[in-house]
C-alpha cells in the first residue's frame, strides 16, 4: 500500500457507552483527589531533597546546580511538573516558587503535610488491611512517632506555647510541667520566651526525652529545664522531679485515654488534682471535633479511627468529662482561624467543698 504525503485522516470514534464511563468520572472529582495526593508527595519531595532550599537561596538553574546530586532526567521532568501544577514558575532559565508554592512550603504548611505523609502515610495506606483484620495497628501497621513528633513541635511552638504562656500569665508560674511532652519543644519555647520559667516534660519515649533534652542544650535553656521519663497516664509513677511543678499543661495527649473510657479520663483527672492540690495552673489543650470535611477535620478523625487512640471530642462532652472529676473547667481559650481546632481548658481544684464527691 502506498501512503500519500500530506496530513492522514483523522477518524473520531464515537462509542456512547464509552463517553459515559469517562464522563462519570470526570464528574466524581476523582481526577482532582489524585491530583491532589501525587501534589502532597510532590511537596514533601519538594521539601525534603535539596531542592526547596536551592529555590529560596540558589542555583535555581538545572544547569547550574539546581539538580546537583539528583536525578537529572527525573529532575527536570520534576521542575516540569511542579511548573505545570502551579507551584513554581520559570523566569528566563531561573526557576523560583510561585506565590502558591510559597504558601505550601511554610513551616506550618510543611508541618501538618508531614504529619498526615510522613508520620501517618503508612497507617492511611494500610486501610484495607486494617478493615479486615489482615493487619494490627501496633504490630503490622504503626504511625512514625519520631515524624509525628518533629511535625507536631513546629505546631505546637506557632500555635500552643503562645496560649500557654498567656494562661499562666499572673498566675506566677514558676516551674511548669507537660505531661507527654515528646521532643519537648513546648517547654523549651515557654522557657525562651519566659526567662523566669523553668520547666519539666515526662514522656513514655525515652528517644522523644533524649531529643528534649538535646534540644533544650542546643537552645540554651538546659540549665533550666529537665525531661524525664515516665508514662503521661500513670502520676504514682512519675519521677519526684514532677512534684516540684506549680503549673501542668497537657496538650493533644489526654484524648488517648478515651480508649479505656471515660472512667479512665476521669479517674486521671482526679490522680492530678490529688497530687497537685496547690497547682495555679492545668491546662488540658484537646483537638475539638466537629465531624466536617473543614481544615482536615474528617482527616483527623479518620487517623483516630485508624490508630485506635480514643477519639477527641468536642467542648460539650469534655464538659461533661470534667464535671464528673475533682476538678473544675475555669475557663476555655480557643483560637478561631489561627491554628488547628483546638480548646484550651484551664482546670482548677475547687474551693473545699465544692467539687463532686
Amino acid at each position: 500500500m502506498t501512503l500519500t504525503s500530506g496530513t492522514p485522516p483523522i477518524i473520531e470514534l464515537q462509542n456512547p457507552e464509552q463517553r459515559r464511563e469517562w464522563q462519570k468520572f470526570t464528574l466524581s472529582d476523582l481526577p482532582e483527589m489524585i491530583s491532589a495526593l501525587h501534589v502532597c508527595h510532590a511537596v514533601h519531595a519538594l521539601a525534603t531533597t535539596p531542592l526547596l532550599e536551592r529555590m529560596r537561596h540558589g542555583p535555581r538553574q538545572p544547569g547550574n546546580g539546581l539538580l546537583a546530586g539528583l536525578d537529572p532526567a527525573i529532575g527536570r521532568g520534576f521542575l516540569r511538573y511542579l511548573v505545570n501544577r502551579g507551584i513554581l514558575e520559570i523566569c528566563g532559565a531561573d526557576y523560583f516558587l510561585t506565590h502558591f508554592g510559597e504558601c505550601l512550603t511554610t513551616e506550618v504548611s510543611l508541618a501538618r503535610l508531614g504529619v498526615y505523609v510522613e508520620a501517618y502515610g503508612g497507617v492511611t495506606s494500610r486501610i484495607s488491611g486494617l478493615l479486615t483484620g489482615d493487619a494490627v495497628y501496633g504490630k503490622d501497621v504503626v504511625r512514625d512517632g519520631g515524624a509525628l513528633g518533629e511535625h507536631c513541635a513546629t505546631l505546637f511552638s506557632f500555635f500552643h506555647t503562645p496560649v500557654v504562656l498567656q494562661a499562666a500569665r499572673g498566675r506566677n508560674v514558676k516551674r511548669m510541667l507537660d505531661v507527654g511532652c515528646g521532643g519537648g519543644q513546648l517547654i523549651v519555647d515557654a522557657c525562651l520566651r519566659d526567662p523566669s520559667l523553668t520547666g519539666i516534660g515526662i514522656d513514655l519515649d525515652p528517644d522523644a526525652i533524649a531529643w528534649a533534652n538535646d534540644l533544650a542544650a542546643r537552645s540554651g535553656v538546659a540549665g533550666r529545664t529537665e525531661f524525664v521519663v515516665g508514662d503521661a497516664f500513670a502520676p504514682e509513677t512519675w519521677p519526684a522531679v514532677c512534684a516540684e511543678a506549680d503549673g501542668l499543661c497537657m496538650m493533644s495527649a489526654l484524648h488517648e485515654l478515651f480508649r479505656h473510657g471515660d472512667q479512665a479520663v476521669v479517674d486521671l483527672l482526679d490522680q492530678l488534682a490529688v497530687r497537685f492540690p496547690r497547682l495555679k495552673m492545668l491546662l488540658v489543650g484537646e483537638p475539638e471535633l466537629r465531624f466536617d470535611g473543614r481544615e482536615n477535620d474528617d482527616d483527623f478523625f479518620l487517623i483516630h479511627v485508624l490508630s485506635g487512640q480514643g477519639l477527641p471530642r468536642d467542648r460539650s462532652a469534655w464538659f461533661g468529662v470534667f464535671e464528673q472529676s475533682r476538678l473544675e473547667c475555669r475557663q476555655v481559650y480557643t483560637r478561631p482561624g489561627a491554628g488547628p481546632r483546638i480548646c484550651f481548658y484551664d482546670l482548677a481544684v475547687p474551693a473545699a467543698g465544692a467539687g463532686p464527691e
